[in-house]
């Protein structure tokens, strides 16, 4: 157990084989190995504190993953991404992702360098994708990688304990991405570049979790250049959803965090759309943001329709398209430098 000035930090809630993460500086970390760091539970004289308490949505122990570059760098950038895998917010959906409810397998990694990693995934013929590092022609062997994995079914956002006919879902997901966050601040006061991506689930909360990185250093006066990655975000969100559903998750703490008017988009299909301008309106000249989606893409079919979404691929991909044309317009720009700077060929709608 820390104790801070003013707040008291746990450890008691962590595996054993994860590192404190608020007592572990990455200066004391070798360069090369996986980590397992573990967010600690933040209380201020006996109560919780905001997005104090990380852990997964069925309640076990949370943690988020870290990997030094093999090599000693010049400049510290870093590349963080949130995990994706569904979401729920009902007895049903929640019934079926329970699996999910809990941190994902990703422990064989500890202690292994991205080399070892290599040989592994090719003599067993499958595809390195924690060491998968070259996009284009950036090379994310320089970078510190972080691992948010996503066990909160909220897409990475929330702040509740909801309960569906008895069974308690811990949609905290907000907590875990907070905390987080934190470490990183704490450990890399300026860094040069960030990358910060994710798919579907862990895509969505792309442009959120960017305005809290940009503005944490904008405020200190550092020049971190950022771009973002957002590869199949749910960005459709019927209002059937919305106003049924969505306060199951309590977004609204981490938006009204960012100073987003959520009480005026809440019930609004435009939702989406919004938090995204909003976003953009502070976002700096020189980051750049990308989204990917598909013409065709049955999960994303599958949960349109479970939020309450009518029609089938077609109106599904008329809507998706029709839902970005105004984003399109202001940050098409913006998107095509995110390519040009990571030496990725083209980007195609």
């Amino acid at each position: 157990m820390a104790t801070g000035a003013t707040t008291t930090i746990s450890y008691e809630n962590c595996d054993a084989n994860a590192l404190p993460a608020e007592s572990t500086s990455v200066a004391t970390l070798d360069n090369g190995q996986f980590y397992k760091m573990c967010p600690g539970s933040h209380s201020n004289n006996g109560t919780s504190a905001a997005f104090g308490q990380p852990r997964c949505g069925d309640g076990s122990n949370f943690a988020f993953y870290l990997t030094r570059p093999e090599q000693p760098q010049n400049e510290e950038k870093i590349l963080i991404e949130l995990s994706g895998g569904g979401a729920c917010w009902d007895k049903n959906t929640c019934k079926s992702q329970s699996s999910v409810l809990k941190m994902p397998p990703f422990d064989f990694a500890l202690g292994l360098s991205c080399s070892v990693l290599g040989m592994i995934a090719q003599a067993s013929g499958g595809w390195d994708i924690l060491c998968a590092r070259t996009v284009g022609q950036t090379d994310f062997t320089e970078y510190n990688s972080v691992v948010i994995p996503y066990c909160t079914q909220d897409v990475h956002l929330g702040d509740a304990e909801a309960k569906y006919d008895g069974a308690n879902v811990q949609h905290v997901g907000a907590h875990n991405t907070y905390r987080t966050l934190q470490w990183v601040f704490d450990n890399f006061e300026d860094p040069s570049h960030i990358v910060l991506t994710g798919c579907s689930a862990g895509a969505t909360p792309l442009p959120v979790v960017y305005h809290m990185i940009n503005e944490y250093y904008k405020a200190r006066d550092r020049n971190v250049t950022i771009s973002v990655i957002s590869d199949s975000p749910v960005f459709l969100t019927p209002s059937k959803f919305l106003k049924n559903n969505l306060q199951n998750w309590n977004h609204e703490t981490v938006m009204k965090l960012i100073g987003f008017d959520y009480d005026t988009y809440k019930n609004d299909v435009q939702y989406p759309n919004a938090v995204l301008d909003y976003v953009l309106d502070s976002s700096d000249d020189t980051d750049s943001i990308g989204f990917l989606s598909h013409k065709v893409d049955p999960i994303s079919m599958m949960y349109y329709v479970s939020m309450g979404g009518e029609g089938g691929t077609s109106e599904w991909w008329n809507q998706m398209n029709n839902s970005w044309s105004q984003a399109r317009m202001s940050t098409i720009t913006l998107m095509y430098s995110l390519w040009t700077k990571l030496g990725i060929a083209a980007l195609a709608w």
